[in-house]
Parts: C-alpha cells; structure tokens; sequence
C-alpha cells in the first residue's frame, strides 16, 4: 500500500486507486501519515477534527470515521490502522510514501554535489521534483498551520526548494541555459527572499550575456532584503555579483580574511531574550579567563559562520586533534563570542567518546539528553533512537541554535544527533577527524595540534603571571618544552605554580624533570601525556585517598555523595568525607554546590586504568557490589515510605560487605534521595546486571518502581526494569521472574504498548499461580483491572478487583485488602451501585489510616468523590477531591494529584462554580503538561470551553 503527501492526499494498494471518502476521513488518514509510526490520541484528532467547538458526540464520531478509514483501506490496511490507547497509530511502512522516495532521490542527490557529479544531481533532483502534484496535503484544510503539523509540512516544502535549487544549480553546471532564465524569473517572484534562485538567476544572465539585467537582478533582491528584513544580500550573492563585474565566468571564492591579532577575550554577551513561555536552553560551559592564541583556527570558524548566514546553512563544524590539545577550550570560547547569532539557545553535551571504561554516551542516552535540552519532558522523550532524533530534528527544523557535541568517539557516534536544519549550527570535537562526516555530511573541519611555542608562552604568562615569568624565562621555557606545548598539561603546570605562589619556577620545573612518568610530555601520544600530569598529583595523596581516587571509576557518575564514598571503600562517612577533601584539594575532584563530588571523564579515564593496575578484578567488583547494596538498602526504605503497600524484598545483612546505606527519615528525604541519584540509581541497575549481579539487579529495578512511576519517568523505568527481567530470566527465580514481568508491565501502560502490557501481566500471572504465591497473584489481578479500567470496561475491572479482594483476605493481608476495597467501591459507584460502594470506600479508608498509607489513603479519598458525585452530592465530592490531591502532592505523585484536580475541576463546574472549577483545571493541566502525558490536551480543552 502505498500513499501520496505531495499534493492532494492519494492511496492505492495492489489494485489500484483507494477511495477515501469524506473530508473528514481524508483529514484523519493525513495526520494519522504525518505521524506515522506514533500513536496519535484521540483528544488530539478530535482538536483537529474539529477545533475547540467540540460537537456531543465527538468520540462516537471519531470512532466511526476511523471505522470508515478501515472501510476505505481495505484488508491490508485496514490491519494497519490500530487502537493503542490513548488514541490511534497506523503502521506505514518505509518507502511507502513518496516523500521517503523524494527524501532518498535528495540524499541521492547530496552526495552527488560532494562529487561534483552534476548530470547525477540533475537527474535524481528532476526526479523527485516529478513527484510533486501541488503543494503537500492541499486538499486538506487545517494542516497548513498550527505547531502540531505545520513544521512537518513546511519541511515537506522546504524539500521542494531545495531539489529546485540544486536541479538549477546542476543546469548551470552542465551549460543548460535554454529556458533556465525564464523559470529561475518566475522562482524569484515565488520566493523572493530566496537568494539562491536570486544568485543563480545571476549567473545564468551572466553567462548568456545578459550583464545589464544580472545587475538589475542583484538591484532588486538588495531592495527587497533592505525593505523586508532590514539586511543586505549573502555573501554568494555578493561573490557573484563581483564576479559578473569583473567579466569572469565563475564566481569566485575568496580566502576568510584573517583575524585580528592577538584574538581579544570574548566579553559575556548578553542572555538570548526570553519569550514568556518559550524554553531557551543556556547550556555552554564556563568561558576560560586564559584562553590564548588559535589566532587561525578562530579565523576559520569566523568563515564558515560568515558562510553559514551566505549560504543559508552549513554542515556540522568537525574540531579534531589529539586529546588534551584544547579542542573543548577553543569550542566553548569561540560558542560563547557567536552565541547571540543563535537567539533561540545552545545545547551542550559530553559524549565521552573516548573514554577507555567503554562509558561513552550512547546516540540513544546522547539524545534523551539533547530533547530534555530542548524542554522534552523525561517522561516524554521516545523510546526508539529513531523516534528520539525524528523528534530532535523537528524541534529545531527552523530554528537557531547552536549544539556543541564535545568528544565524538567517530561518525557513526553523531550522525544521529545532526539537526538536519540549515538555521541551526552543530560543533563536534573529537580526537577522530570524523571524515565520514566530512565526505557525506558536509562538515566542515578544523584541525588543531598543539600550541606553538609563542602561544605556549601567552598561556603560562596568563596562568602565572608576567612577575614570575620575567623572573625565570628559562624555566618557562623548559617547562613548555616539558609539557610538549599541549595546552591540557600547560594549564595544570600553571594551576600548580599559581596554587604555590612561594615556589619559583625553576624549582617547580624540576619536580617536573623528577616526576615518574612525565618523560611521557616529549611524546605525540595524548593519552600518555594526560596520564603524565595526572599522575603528579596522585602520588601527592596519601595511600587510603589513593584508594578512594581509583574506586571513584566504580561509580556511574556524574556525581556521588560522601555516603554513597564510603559504601564503595567500605570506609565510615566521617572516614570517606576526609579522604574526598584531600583529593578536592588535589584538583582530581570538584565539590559541588550541592554536596557531591565529581571529575571530568580524562580523570575517571586515569583512575579506572589505575585501579586495572592497582587493585584485582575481585576488589573492584567487591566495590561494585557493596555501591549496589548501599543503593538497595536505601532505595528499599525510601520505597517502603512512598509506598508501604509494595512487597519488599529479602536484602542482604546491612553493611555485610561495608555498604553503609542511609537511613531516610521521611517522605519527604526519600523524595529528595531518589532525585538526587536519579542517574545512578538507573545506570546501577544496568551495570550491575551486565556484572553478574543478577539478584541485586532486579531487586533494586523492582525498589525503583515506585518513584520512576510515581515521578513520571517511565523511559528511564522501562530501561531499568528490562534489565531486571533479563536478571531474573537468568536467576531461573520464578518468584523474581513474576514481580519483574508484572513491574515492565506497570512500566509499559504509560506508553500505551497494551498488547505488551497484557502479556507481562499474563506470564506474571502464570508464574505466581504455579508457585502457589498468592499475593503475587492478587498484585497482577489489581494490574489487570487497571489496563481493563483504562479500556473503559468497569465490569472487567470490577471482575479482578474482587478477585484481588478474595486473594488478600485470604493471606490476611490488610493493607492489599483495603486497596482492593477501594478499588471494587469505585467500580461499583461507576456502575451505579452507590450504596455498596460508599461503604467499601470507607472501610478503605479508615484502615489506611490506621496504617499510615499516605498515598493510599489520598487514592481513596479521590473515589470516595466519585461516589458523592454519582450521588449528586457535588459539595461533599468537592471536598473529597481537594483532600485527595492534597494528599498526592504531599507524597509527590504528580500523576495522581493531577486526576483527582481533574475531578475536582468537574465537580465545580457541575455546582455552578465556573472559576473554582478553572483553578482546578489549571493546576491539573500544568501537572500533566509538565509530564507531558496525553491526558493534558484533554484538560485544555475543558479550560477553554
């Protein structure tokens, strides 16, 4: 089956032509293709169904033109188009639509020009440019605007422009002027503030000696530019009017003039404006207050940004060298003086391509961390590496920003994180010249090596201080010689002597000359020279901070606690806290303001290939061990006091090994805990599965459910609770093997996979009978009346609550009782059985708290206000609605507190209190949005009625 978006909507299967029925259908199918692959809800296609004047019977009628659209489909298509709650997805193959054919033909194209193989351009760009019939979609009124589709289609068009431009530049090329003039005339009346139909309408002039009306050209657009936007014609432009007034045939191009010499410190320039609402990342890195010479380098990036505004566009930026050579200075400086031509922000992130512990940033982490960036939610970044940069690319398709990726392991490592935009600009360093991306994407390089000696020099003086300089000028040139001109190792040299103002230079330049290992400076070898300096100040501690310097490579970062120290070590907190301060005092970690500690990758690089050295493969996995039991003795007691319904599980003895974990006092410090070691938490889980530790593995994934789905991230909990199943596949635990399949399946609601869904359920349910383990059994039946509650199916989900409900009573556990309670009064209060139902609610209640279940109880308080307001007791259900979110905002279930607001807001409305009713709304819809969850279009709407 194959479908058509450049022009008025078409489809056909193997017969032929498909029928697509009314306006409304048609529009349905168009947005279902614009995001193909995603699942589009049900509020979103009635808003574009029919706008905020919402008919009664906008669900039903949703439901029949998507039976209509399956009608129409046919057999196989029809099998295409799903229900995946909360909307609706259609499966569309790659290839199947003729803007996949129009975007191969481009990229067929795009290599082509890098080869100059212009009959090749020609050709592919004719081709696709056959497959347009009109502008895309222009039979469907209300997808031409609107932040939801309107960049989808601009991008569309922008394809258009572009294969038109390089089909006319490919003309010009080949000496195809017959009628080139006359078309390129009507494309600059379509497109005036295009100048690239500008300039080579030009050159086409130009070259069939039509000088007079090349120049009026030029006139005209200069005008316009002026008039419109208050700017004058790009540098391309520019070259070829130089060029028809010197009477060449070509336009030349000329050399960057240099920079200015010495290049000044940038001075802070001032924050981009921030439009109310509008997320403007600041991301860049601190300036340094020393940053000297790359006179040149700076030179050529000043060319290729001054090419990029000519041109409309550039590729990335590629900034190779070896490691330590200032790579990462020279992009954070040279950032920091453009950033005011990005207005709309600059990203910044580490890929740590070259770290020697394999911890590289994945595309897929790489990406997460790039849309969270953006103002992507955690909670709503895509789980797909293809989903992520489908959803990067359209966030700043059209946009100014500037993305410094830093450390790039090769090409592969970054072609998934390009923007694909011609606004934007992206900055890769990487000790790699990345000529993948030079020959196929455009980049741009520049190379750097080390300092020459005059800049070497300019960097000590700056570091040190002229005094000292001019005192000893030999020994600032033995030590640049020593530190063999690398900017990394002079910066350290200059800390030291900076740090030690009473030692000359000279005799700081023979510790130098004596330390073990430094004759590694006279070498080429980066890594060497990096080891060289670091190893200096490592034989500065003393053996037990040592130690503690090589186990810090254990800890998955970014930064760790001085309880979370001693755990690893095995060492008392008082103990750990001494020993960092020692190493913070050694420059080989930085405190933070918030209390932990942390070094830059070259570091942890350095202290893992000591501890491989140093310490035996049993030691550092023994670390490993005691960090991931201090992890899940703690994530268990702040679990236990966010939830004190979830099972727990049977720990290892507290500090068995030497783990110290801490001991939470409250709600509120297990909330404060979890945020804090978020990242680690996480990427403990996976590092510990992948070490063997398979019972601590799905143990702490299962510890972690609470607060991942309770906070909303539910990426982060898919990734940690894959690996504990994988764990407990491996431990042949059928215990193990049921509370992980059931904990992915809570995991996956959230992104509507419910065929996933009910098969973890399914299996969980399978190994908790087979074990005879009934309160496994009763958890799966309490999950399995959600998803049929999310179905909308109050029978289903009354049919397992009560099943849940005969199961506790059974074991005689109190607390699962009275959430199955609960749970039976709401479905019989939505099924009309109100009487029945208050009471069960009740009950509910006064044995939560009797147990102190905050969450809970405030759960209960919420159906308890389902039952008033079926009763048409809208004052007393009011009430219980505002207890209820009360209640959840106290625990820090923002899921939650933002239903029962929802509630809230309806039971106002109801009694006839329009602004009571709107604040609840408001506050819900602020709570979902911030999660990014599918529910908060539904909210909007209701505020805007």
């Amino acid at each position: 089956m194959r479908f058509g978006l450049l022009g008025p909507l078409a489809a056909q299967d193997a017969d032929g032509p498909l029928v697509i029925g009314s306006t409304k259908v048609r529009l349905l199918l168009g947005i279902l293709l614009l995001k193909r692959g995603q699942v589009v809800s049900s509020d979103e296609l009635k808003a574009a169904l029919w706008g905020t004047d919402l008919p009664a019977t906008a669900s039903s009628s949703l439901h029949n033109h998507v039976t209509r659209l399956r009608r129409a489909l046919g057999a196989e298509g029809a099998g295409r188009l799903r229900s995946v709650p909360p909307g609706y997805l259609l499966d569309v193959d790659r290839g199947a639509l003729d803007s996949d054919r129009h975007e191969e033909l481009l990229g067929n194209a795009r290599t082509a020009r890098l080869r100059e193989d212009w009959e090749t351009v020609r050709r592919s760009c004719a081709s696709a440019l056959a497959l347009w019939r009109g502008n895309p979609l222009a039979d469907l009124p209300g997808l031409d605007h609107g932040l939801l589709y309107g960049p989808v289609l601009q991008a569309l068009d922008e394809a258009r422009l572009v294969a038109l431009e390089w089909r006319c530049e490919a003309d010009l090329r080949l000496g195809r002027y017959d009628g080139l003039a006359a078309e390129l005339y009507a494309l600059t009346e379509q497109h005036p503030l295009r100048e690239g139909f500008h300039r080579h309408l030009m050159v086409a002039l130009h070259r069939t000696d039509r000088q007079a009306e090349a120049l009026a050209v030029f006139h005209r657009l200069r005008k316009i530019l002026a008039d419109e936007l208050g700017v004058s014609p790009g540098r391309a432009v520019q070259e070829a009017l130089a060029d028809i007034l010197q009477g060449h045939g070509e336009p030349a191009r000329k050399p960057p003039a240099p920079s200015p010499s010495p290049a000044p410190a940038p001075a802070p320039a001032p924050a981009p404006e921030k439009a109310s609402g509008v997320h403007v990342p600041a991301q860049l890195p601190p300036v340094s207050r020393y940053f000297s010479g790359r006179r040149a380098a700076l030179a050529r990036l000043d060319a290729l940004l001054e090419d990029a505004r000519s041109h409309a566009g550039t590729g990335p930026v590629v900034i190779s060298g070896p490691g330590g050579v200032g790579k990462t200075t020279l992009a954070v400086h040279w950032a920091h003086r453009v950033r005011t031509d990005f207005p709309d922000g600059q990203l910044h992130l580490n890929l740590r391509g070259f770290a020697p512990d394999g911890s590289a940033v994945t595309p897929d982490s790489a990406l997460r961390s790039l849309l969270e960036g953006l103002g992507v939610p955690r909670a709503r970044v895509p789980a797909s590496q293809e989903a992520r940069t489908a959803l990067y690319r359209t966030l700043t398709d059209g946009r100014r920003y500037l993305i410094l990726l830093d450390n790039a392991r090769d090409a592969a490592h970054v072609r998934p994180l390009l923007t694909g935009s011609a606004t934007s600009l992206t900055v890769v360093t990487s000790r790699d010249q990345l000529l993948g991306l030079v020959a196929v994407e455009d980049a741009q390089p520049v190379a750097l090596d080390v300092f020459s000696p005059e800049e070497a020099r300019e960097l000590l003086t700056a570091r040190v201080g002229r005094a000292r300089v001019t005192a000893d000028p030999r020994a600032v040139d033995e030590a640049v010689e020593l530190a063999a001109r690398l900017p990394l190792a002079l910066a350290v040299v200059g800390a030291r002597a900076a740090v030690t103002p009473a030692l000359s230079l000279t005799r700081l330049v023979e510790r130098l000359r004596r330390a073990r290992g430094l004759d590694a400076f006279t070498g080429s070898d980066a890594w060497s020279d990096v080891r060289a300096v670091f190893s200096w100040s490592y034989e500065t501690l003393s053996a037990d901070a040592a130690r503690l310097f090589r186990l810090l490579a254990v800890h998955p970062g970014p930064g760790i606690t001085v309880s979370v120290a001693g755990s690893l070590a095995a060492l008392p907190p008082a103990r750990a806290h001494t020993l960092l301060t020692e190493l913070a005092e050694a420059n080989l970690v930085t405190e933070g303001e918030d209390g932990r500690y942390s070094f830059h990758d070259l570091l942890r690089a350095y202290a893992g290939e000591l501890g491989e050295r140093t310490d035996s493969a049993t030691s550092r996995g023994t670390a490993l061990r005691r960090m991931t039991e201090h992890y899940l003795h703690t994530a268990q007691r702040g679990a236990l006091l966010m939830d004190p319904q979830l099972a727990p599980v049977d720990l290892p003895p507290k500090a068995g090994r030497g783990a110290r974990p801490e001991d939470l006092a409250d709600i509120g410090e297990a909330r404060e805990w979890f945020t804090g070691e978020h990242s680690a938490l996480v990427e403990t889980v996976v590092r510990a599965g992948a070490a063997g530790l398979d019972l601590a593995c799905w143990q702490l994934a299962h510890v972690l459910k609470t607060y991942l789905n309770w906070a909303g991230h539910w990426v982060d909990g898919e990734t940690v609770q894959r690996a504990a199943l994988a764990a407990a596949e491996r431990l042949d635990d059928p215990t193990a093997r049921a509370r992980a399949h059931r904990s992915l399946a809570v995991t996956l609601r959230w992104s509507g996979r419910e065929a996933e869904v009910e098969t973890h359920l399914r299996r969980a349910l399978d190994l908790s009978t087979a074990e005879g383990d009934l309160l496994g059994q009763a958890d799966v039946h309490l999950d399995l009346a959600s998803r049929y509650e999310r179905q909308e199916r109050p029978e289903g989900a009354l049919h397992h609550n009560e099943r849940a409900l005969g199961l506790f009573r059974e074991l005689g556990h109190r607390g699962g009782e009275a959430k199955a309670l609960n749970n039976v009064g709401y479905f019989q209060a939505l099924l009309g059985n109100h009487a029945e139902a208050l009471a069960m609610c009740d009950a509910a209640r006064r044995v939560f708290e009797e147990l102190g279940d905050r969450r809970s109880l405030a759960l209960t308080w919420d159906s308890l206000g389902v039952v008033h307001q079926e009763t048409g007791d809208l004052e007393r259900a009011a009430e219980c609605f505002r207890i209820s979110a009360e209640g959840l905002r106290e625990v820090g279930a923002a899921y939650g507190e933002a239903l029962s607001l929802d509630h809230l807001g309806d039971a106002e409305s109801a009694a006839g209190r329009p602004e009571q009713a709107r604040e609840a709304w408001q506050k819900a819809w602020e709570l979902l949005d911030g999660l990014r969850h599918d529910d908060a279009e539904a909210i909007r709407l209701k505020l805007r009625r």
